[in-house]
């Protein structure tokens, strides 16, 4: 215990994500110098990510539940979790890599099924495969060249609900249209026939890139001819298309790797290619659309709408409190994808880490990063057949994973860290003796917490408090009998832990870190802390 007479008591709320690029005294003490495997949520406060599994279309591991398996009721707690642990562990051997060897090449969601493409063994050519319930299964294509990276789009050219195909290029083959039975080649005009990037219009146009700086157009509701007789064609632009995007007012961004486009038009007969940037771009892989397009270039993350107000400058650009991070990443980009239900997007690197920016409206609400233990080499984003988002990745080990899905890396621990700004309570240079410390968190069931305080700016010379472990009882469900990627938070309540410490600095910060494979995501909230004013430091 100690005495309160002289004890005051501040509180941090911990948003705005991580702030890697401000000094130690600009920084808000809700901000963080680590947010790993943590993400912004919607409200901005830092949520512990979701995990990811195998798939192949057979039963999940996260979707066990005890009152499903053999011997339920069980006789005790023990036991029913060994149980479902065990279902897990044999479901998650079950789901196997796609046939073939290297990198998954490409991976899509069509009409509710996954499908996905590797090169078999030899490299000597693709294979595309599509899950079921007992695996995956070849589908039948012509012959495709090997090494390949996939990039899809689905669209309907008739009007009819019956004719919503997928289309698909991977800049080693042709252009292929596939309406879940028939593949299709289709020929283009540009030699190699191999095109890189695609997109179609509003109007039914679908646009085609390739090599060399240019793209090819198709006839209005034939996205099998690019013929000029035929209302197609081919514009030209001044360096390597690294992708294209369809955005709100219906006209089409053409990023180069050192200039951005915009084509406004419907047809050959109006369209209009308009310079938006000279010299910025787009780095290969990095561009998605979050009511906008946001993507990287050389001076960071950047969105079209504001290259379209500040033009070439910095101000264009959102990701200033991260760009110490950027720079060492900047051209190690290996895919990217959206979450919708959660307005984020993520950047994926090629040592399996990555960035995650939580938008709220158009400004980033905070930045994370995520360490997957798994290059993602492709990702795909969308709705399955009951309209509800799904998120699949594939690997350098052949397997699809999909992402958002349970609490851990497919079986692995899902490791934490939460290390928040030192504060100093708008006293930098006096020091207070500390007492304790009130730590809020939200969660829907139970998860285990380190909790270790941390004095001025981590100095060696002022002796180390301990961490301390605690237990967090939440609400909203209890982790055996539900699916956490489907619960909701409103039913979670806050939990609050007392932690005594002892020490004196100047300020401190408080560490939140764990590991686990089967607790659900929890909220920090805030922590409050209870200390005495010293001296000032002489």
């Amino acid at each position: 215990m100690y005495l309160v007479a002289d004890t005051q008591v501040k509180g941090v709320i911990l948003k705005g994500g991580v702030n890697l690029a401000g000094s130690v005294l600009e920084l808000e003490p809700g901000e963080c110098v680590q947010l790993f495997n943590y993400e912004v949520n919607s409200l901005g406060r830092n949520q512990r990510i979701l995990g990811y599994e195998r798939f192949d279309g057979q039963p999940a591991p996260s979707a066990t539940i005890s009152s499903d398996l053999v011997g339920y009721p069980f006789a005790d707690d023990e036991t029913e979790v060994a149980a479902i642990l065990a279902e897990k562990a044999s479901r998650r051997a079950d789901i196997q890599a796609v046939p073939g060897e290297g990198q998954i090449r490409g991976v899509v969601s069509y009409n509710g099924v996954v499908y996905a493409f590797r090169d078999n063994v030899g490299a000597t050519e693709c294979k595309m495969y599509k899950s079921s319930a007992s695996g995956w299964v070849l589908v039948t294509t012509p012959t495709l060249s090997p090494g390949g990276q996939y990039e899809f789009v689905q669209a309907n050219f008739t009007g009819s609900a019956a004719s919503n195909n997928l289309y698909g290029v991977d800049g080693v083959n042709k252009l292929f249209s596939f309406d879940g039975t028939t593949f299709t080649q289709i020929t283009g005009r540009i030699t190699p026939d191999a095109p890189i990037h695609l997109e179609v219009l509003p109007s039914q146009v679908l646009l085609l890139a390739y090599r060399g700086g240019s793209f090819l157009f198709s006839a209005v509701g034939d996205p099998t001819t690019f013929d000029p007789v035929d209302n197609g064609g081919e514009i030209a632009v001044s360096d390597e298309i690294t992708g294209m995007s369809v955005q709100a007012n219906n006209s089409c961004a053409i990023f180069c790797r050192n200039r951005t486009y915009v084509l406004y038009g419907k047809s050959y007969v109006d369209f209009d290619l308009q310079t938006l940037s000279r010299n910025t771009g787009a780095m290969p892989g990095s561009i998605q659309t979050i009511s906008d397009a946001i993507y990287l270039d050389d001076r960071g993350l950047a969105r079209l709408d504001r290259v379209q107000q500040f033009g070439n400058f910095d101000m264009a650009t959102v990701s200033q409190k991260i760009e110490p991070l950027l720079r060492r990443y900047i051209t190690r980009v290996t895919a990217s994808f959206v979450i919708k239900e959660k307005n984020q997007y993520r950047l994926c690197f090629d040592d399996g880490t990555g960035i995650i920016a939580t938008m709220y409206g158009q400004e980033v609400s905070g930045f994370s990063s995520f360490d997957f233990g798994r290059v993602v080499r492709c990702a795909y984003s969308g709705e399955d057949s009951t309209g509800k988002e799904v998120v699949y990745f594939g690997s350098d080990d052949g397997f699809i994973y999909q992402a958002e899905k349970g609490s851990s890396f497919d079986g692995e621990e899902l490791s934490f860290v939460c290390r928040p700004a030192f504060a100093n309570f708008r006293s930098p240079d006096s020091k207070k003796r500390w007492k304790k410390l009130i730590l809020e968190v939200d969660t829907a069931g139970t998860c285990t917490l380190n909790v270790t305080p941390d004095f001025n700016y981590s100095d060696p010379d002022v002796p180390f408090e301990g961490s301390t472990e605690i237990v967090v009882m939440g609400g909203g469900g209890y982790w055996d009998e539900a699916i956490w990627d489907e619960s909701r938070w409103s039913a979670a309540s806050t939990f609050t832990a007392d932690i005594y410490i002892h020490g004196v600095s100047r300020n401190i910060s408080v560490v939140v870190s764990g590991s686990t494979t089967e607790d659900p995501p929890h909220i920090l909230n805030s922590y409050l802390v209870h200390y005495s004013p010293r001296g000032r430091r002489r």
